[in-house]
């Protein structure tokens, strides 16, 4: 069928990987790619481990592969998108028509207004942030990071792999306990506390201290100081959208689309990061940050930018995400919830490798993994289907 020019706003994993499914599948049209950053598409995920970690100075992004056929607009910002004349408002002043388009633009961290004017202060999503950060952990022997989830247990871990003196501040009971539960969330505190990392949960900053804005201090809610050379805020992440403000399409802690990944717009899809939509094994709709569910909604999305209407297609993939902390890999497949039933099935939580599994009303809805990965995949087939005791 005919679609007209496929534009993909977002210049990240979700949309190359959109770009490379529609190539596949044979589309041979028009395509545009359009990125806010000055590089060529890159991969994320080693900018919080092995680019911060390795001695030598990595002298470029670790770049994706390019798809054969697309044009790339690197460097262009899109501002406005008007579904009814199916076009594009982009920052250099120029207009983009489409037939299709692909919403890709991901998130930004989220800041916080206790570190608003503060040098020291970095956060982590770009290349470019990447290498300040490398540039200040060289430069420091104390840091603060602040948020115990993925990201900045991945920075806490590098950052003591460096040999710094690290803490790790979490709101919550433990860390990443708003998606494993605080069972696992002790586990994960656990091995960063035997790698001498200081772990402070249930807890938030006050306030930072330093003379003429330089950061010295962080006073922590229960009055306890750090002092510190320099802090990593990692306290989650907001949906790009804000462009799409006036675009008819409706917006809820990111772009919500239907179980094929189209928006309210018929000829308008969303994927990675931003893409909100409901999922087989959650309840009302999810958005989910991790690097292969950006290659599951590009691939649904794909394939229906394809297809007729009545012909999409919903998703099914099972969700899987993993970190690598230190040695450890932590590996979770499904969408548990942190107040689902936990069980070990193999293993101790306590003395090391471990296959532990969730379920809700009988039914498994995740397991994970520490250092038995071999285990998951057989999990992986089971989520949504009654647990076998």
């Amino acid at each position: 069928m005919r679609v007209g020019r496929i534009v993909i706003v977002g210049g990240g994993l979700a949309g190359v990987r959109t770009a490379e499914r529609l190539r596949r599948a044979g589309h041979d049209g028009p395509v545009t790619l359009v990125g806010a950053e000055p590089h060529a598409p890159y991969d994320r995920p080693p900018l919080s481990k092995k680019l911060l970690t390795q001695d030598d100075e990595p002298a470029e992004p670790p770049f994706l592969r390019g798809v054969d056929g697309v044009e790339s607009l690197a460097g262009v910002r899109a501002t406005a998108l008007h579904t009814a004349g199916r076009s594009l408002t982009l920052d250099n002043g120029c207009s983009l028509d489409f037939g299709r388009l692909v919403i890709a633009t991901g998130v930004r961290p989220r800041t916080l207004p206790a570190f608003d004017g503060w040098s020291g202060v970095h956060m982590l999503r770009t290349w470019a942030d990447c290498l300040a950060l490398r540039a200040a952990l060289r430069a420091a022997e104390r840091v603060t990071v602040v948020g115990g989830g993925v990201l900045g247990c991945e920075i806490a871990a590098s950052a003591r792999t460096l040999g710094l003196e690290v803490a790790l501040v979490e709101m919550l009971a433990q860390p990443l306990a708003a998606v494993l539960g605080s069972e696992v969330g002790s586990v994960v505190a656990s091995l960063h506390r035997a790698h001498g990392v200081d772990v402070h949960c249930s807890t938030r900053v006050d306030r930072l201290e330093g003379p003429g804005g330089t950061v010295e201090r962080v006073v922590l809610a229960d009055g306890r100081v750090l002092e510190t050379d320099l802090v990593v805020v990692a306290a989650g992440a907001v949906p790009n959208t804000e462009w799409l403000a006036s675009s008819g399409l409706t917006l809820a802690d990111g772009v919500v689309c239907d179980r094929t990944g189209t928006t309210s717009a018929e000829d308008v899809f969303a994927v990675g990061d931003v893409a909100r939509l409901p999922h087989p094994w959650a309840d009302g709709t999810v958005r989910l940050e991790h690097w292969t569910s950006a290659g599951d909604t590009a691939a649904l999305v794909a394939r229906n930018l394809l297809a007729d209407p009545a012909d999409r297609t919903g998703l099914t993939t099972v969700p899987y995400f993993w970190t690598d902390q230190y040695r450890a890999k932590l590996q979770v497949v499904g969408l548990p919830d942190p107040t689902d039933e936990l069980t070990v099935v193999e293993g101790s939580l306590v003395d090391g490798p471990f296959v532990a599994t969730w379920t809700r009303a009988g039914v498994l809805t995740g397991a994970v993994t520490v250092g038995m990965p071999a285990a998951l995949g057989r999990y992986r087939k089971l989520v949504g289907a009654p647990a076998t005791g």
